[in-house]
């Protein structure tokens, strides 16, 4: 890929721009631990019968909706969110590389996140990287996740852009195959979307371990 030839720049959040370790003891230890003093049951426990309850709407809507689970759990977790903000973290080289894209004024920068509103709101005020985005995107926005073909159709009826001349990041390679199907020409997986767990193997896309790869390879 050439990236004088790159005319809009699709971007993932949690996993690509913020480290997926915040998101993960979130929802698997953070949540579990109110849910289990909420219900009186051990901690071990309420991790399993959460667990369950994610993976019956893995891929959905409602399995990334924190106004759904505020609601099937009976905890505000806006409230949760907002106390345990502090560890949303920005990976390292992030910034650098929105600014040099944003200075050089040529590609679009868009952020296409499953993150819902609510929670979207939290995570870029606390990174302040909203700043850096032509346009904001969750998937809350169409009422699809970016994991169905609905999603990207009605992306490309809103946004009308040259799939052959877009790249897009992110984490989670279900997404990326969608992207595929669509069209979009240019894919990269990260590698190491939460920096406390091990690197993971992904062989159907260009792997790059964090976003600064991206940077030394295409752009520099």
């Amino acid at each position: 890929m050439k990236w004088n030839s790159i005319e809009t720049f699709f971007l993932d959040m949690d996993g690509t721009l913020l480290d997926l370790a915040y998101d993960n003891y979130f929802w698997h230890e953070h949540v579990p631990l109110i849910f289990s003093k909420k219900n009186n049951i051990p901690f071990n426990e309420a991790k399993i019968l959460l667990k369950k309850m994610y993976a019956e709407n893995k891929n959905s809507l409602n399995w990334y909706s924190s106004n759904y689970w505020s609601e099937r759990i009976e905890i505000n977790l806006y409230l949760e969110i907002k106390r345990t903000r502090n560890k949303i973290k920005v990976f390292p080289g992030v910034k650098r590389l929105l600014s040099k894209i944003k200075a050089e004024g040529r590609v679009k920068i868009i952020l296409l996140t499953n993150c819902p509103r609510e929670m979207l709101h939290i995570k870029l005020d606390q990174t302040k990287l909203w700043r850096y985005f032509d346009k904001i995107i969750s998937s809350e926005d169409y009422g699809y996740p970016k994991e169905s073909k609905k999603f990207w159709k009605i992306l490309e009826n809103k946004l009308k852009y040259n799939k052959n001349k877009t790249a897009f990041i992110d984490d989670n390679v279900d997404v990326l195959k969608y992207a595929e199907s669509s069209g979009i020409k240019y894919l990269f997986s990260v590698s190491i979307p939460d920096s406390k767990k091990q690197k993971k193997i992904i062989k159907d896309y260009e792997s790059l371990e964090n976003i600064g790869f991206f940077e030394n390879k295409f752009i520099d």
